[in-house]
């Protein structure tokens, strides 16, 4: 498994929060699950944090069920990204996984219906050009600079196994 660390320019230097959150990469016919928040025209990796009691492979598993209806297993833990910003160190845990059942049901926190998520499928490679264009946000919006990079780097490494034949 791959381990990729990206410093955001808003990091102070030191850790105060450490958060774990496990996010699925979900292919189907050639398309790639992304959730959509219509509220704020932002595309995320559906996933979220880790629970007490939980491991990675769990987490995935719950937030894409919760976030998306979707029933998934994962195939692997393919990549791990650390980013640090502010006083936080962040490490997202990517799994690549495989559709059990759309069921329909999205289980939302409140802030995700506040966003208004929303499922779109979209060709692997043009779900890497959406969060490949992470430098617009830079000087406007470091979070949202953070969150696509981030993305980018994790569909980017995907779509470099999968061409490789590793997944």
């Amino acid at each position: 498994m791959k381990k990729i660390q990206l410093i955001n320019d808003d990091y102070c230097g030191h850790t105060e929060h450490l958060r774990h959150a496990a996010r699925g990469i979900l292919v189907h016919d050639g398309m790639v699950l992304l959730s959509y928040e219509t509220v704020f025209s932002k595309y995320i990796i559906p996933g979220g944090g880790v629970e007490e009691g939980e491991n990675f492979e769990e987490s995935c598993v719950r937030e894409l069920l919760e976030e998306t209806g979707m029933k998934v297993r994962t195939t692997g833990e393919y990549l791990e990204i650390e980013e640090l910003f502010l006083d936080w160190r962040h490490i997202n845990h990517y799994f690549a996984c495989e559709l059990v059942e759309d069921t329909g049901c999205m289980h939302l926190t409140s802030g995700e219906k506040e966003a208004g998520y929303k499922n779109v499928w979209v060709p692997l490679d043009e779900a890497v050009e959406i969060f490949g264009d992470y430098e617009r946000f830079h000087d406007t919006d470091i979070a949202d600079y953070g969150l696509y990079r981030r993305e980018y780097q994790a569909l980017k490494e995907y779509r470099d196994l999968i061409s490789g034949g590793s997944i």
